[in-house]
């Protein structure tokens, strides 16, 4: 018994045509953010409006929809605080949220002043703070999985891509170490990171760039299967 052949998928014009006028605005927008010395002067200018107006626009749209999203957080955290002890995390998120507001409040109002005018603000240093902790925290964290990484691809089988990924990862982590073996190991480090890490971050980034133009492209003539019943 034959297969019933399948429907064709008819296309959804309407999806496709906003999706070209949206990368069409965006193509614009870009022109006028960077002037072009072939165009006329009255058109960069204008195209420049255009982009200006277009990025304002959008920075209003991105602090509405942050405020969306943090009246979101709050009303979850909230709801969450009579479960123990899920809660507890909750109350020090909402705790966190209202001091870092209250203070970059207080900051902007010239009321909490901290040292000279050099001083960088005491929200920013909070910041900084944080950062610094889960930077420290998660560098920690990929440093173990690394290490056992290389023991399980080790215990798995020896080959050849297996011992190149522990030598790598064992002079990356000496080199960066204290206890190194000195200037031979950071050199190596530093070309390892300069020569093939680099090559491996611009061939994902050329791919990336080829996979953007060739889905705008399908977009445009309306063969993405977004647009597609």
């Amino acid at each position: 018994m034959s297969a019933s052949p399948q429907p064709r998928r008819r296309l959804r014009l309407g999806a496709a045509l906003l999706a070209a006028l949206t990368i069409a605005i965006a193509l614009v927008t870009l022109l006028g953010l960077e002037p072009v010395a072939s165009l006329p002067p009255a058109l960069n200018q204008t195209l420049n409006a255009f982009s200006q107006l277009l990025v304002q626009l959008v920075a209003v749209i991105g602090a509405l929809a942050l405020l969306i999203g943090v009246s979101n957080l709050v009303r979850f955290h909230a709801a969450q605080l009579r479960k123990f002890p899920r809660g507890l995390y909750s109350l020090i998120l909402l705790l966190s949220l209202f001091g870092v507001l209250i203070v970059r409040a207080l900051e902007r109002g010239g009321v909490l002043r901290v040292g000279a005018d050099e001083t960088p603000a005491l929200s920013l240093l909070l910041l900084d703070v944080a950062q610094v902790a889960v930077e420290s925290a998660l560098t920690g964290l990929i440093f173990f999985a690394l290490v056992y990484a290389a023991v399980r691809l080790m215990r798995q089988a020896v080959t050849l891509w297996n011992a190149l990924f522990l030598a790598a990862l064992v002079i990356v982590l000496l080199g960066f170490s204290p206890l190194g073996g000195g200037e031979a190991l950071s050199a190596l480090r530093e070309w390892l990171l300069s020569v093939p890490v680099n090559a491996g971050t611009r061939g994902l980034l050329i791919g990336v760039a080829l996979g953007i133009v060739v889905v705008g492209v399908r977009v445009l003539i309306g063969r993405d299967r977004t647009f597609r019943e």
